[in-house]
Order: structure tokens, then C-alpha cells, then sequence
């Protein structure tokens, strides 16, 4: 094999690698970044797991009806960098969460901050930093 076609062969293997990593980041065909919305709810299931941790949770609007919502979080590694644990969040806690929607209108977003009820917040996606959250004063 003559060194013309080394690199053509050696290019096109690390394409082939590389792909499926580019293809599993479909948050921007998802869900509308430029939109931020705000639900309190009551926690249903935390899932920590690959690739992204989800939080389900339901919401009762003005009418008294409860919606299921669920919410992607980043990965596991990426929260527990940023102070979370498997068990930061409980079924029957009450959040207020920050999310940017789904582009469909489905009851899906993902999570980017988490509000507790004693006033502290936690990031949920992009931590960027390590940025844990912050004490109720740092509201």
C-alpha cells in the first residue's frame, strides 16, 4: 500500500468512530434553548443513569389535572462533580424546576436548575464549572 492511500484510509476509520458520538446529542432537535420554563411539582422518580440522568415529576395546573413531566439531566458524572447525589432527590419532594421545552409541546424538557423548597438551587444540565447550586441566601 503506497502512502497516498494511508491517509484516506486512516481519516475515514476516525469518522467512523467519531459518528455515533455527534449522533447522540440530539438535545438542539428536541428542545427549544431559546425558551425557558418554570413548573413546580412533586417528584415521581429520579433515575440515575447513563447517558443522562431523568427526573419525573407531576405538575397540577389551574384545574386541578396532573401532568406527568419528565426532565433530561446531564450524566451522573457530571452531577456528582457538581455536589448531587443518587439521592438528592426523593419521590414526594416538591421543585421547582427550569427547563427549556420540548419543540413538540410534549411534557418533556430538559432540567436546568432545580429549586428546593428551602430555597436552594442545584443546576441540572450545563453545570459549566462545577457550579453546585447555592445556599437559600444566594437567591
Amino acid at each position: 500500500m503506497n502512502n497516498r492511500n494511508v491517509l484516506p484510509i486512516v481519516l475515514g476509520g476516525i469518522l467512523m468512530v467519531c459518528a455515533p458520538a455527534f449522533a447522540h446529542h440530539g438535545t438542539g432537535s428536541s428542545y427549544d434553548s431559546s425558551k425557558t420554563i418554570t413548573l413546580t411539582g412533586v417528584v415521581t422518580k429520579f433515575a440515575w443513569s447513563n447517558p443522562h440522568s431523568q427526573l419525573y415529576f407531576d405538575v397540577t395546573d389551574n384545574q386541578g389535572n396532573v401532568v406527568h413531566w419528565g426532565g433530561e439531566m446531564s450524566s451522573p458524572g457530571v452531577l456528582a462533580r457538581a455536589g448531587w447525589t443518587r439521592n438528592r432527590l426523593k419521590t414526594g419532594d416538591k421543585v421547582t424546576l427550569i427547563m427549556h421545552p420540548s419543540l413538540v409541546g410534549t411534557p418533556v424538557g430538559v432540567v436546568q436548575k432545580v429549586v428546593f423548597p428551602d430555597g436552594t438551587t442545584a443546576c441540572g444540565n450545563g453545570c459549566g464549572g462545577g457550579d453546585a447550586g447555592s445556599s437559600p441566601t444566594d437567591k
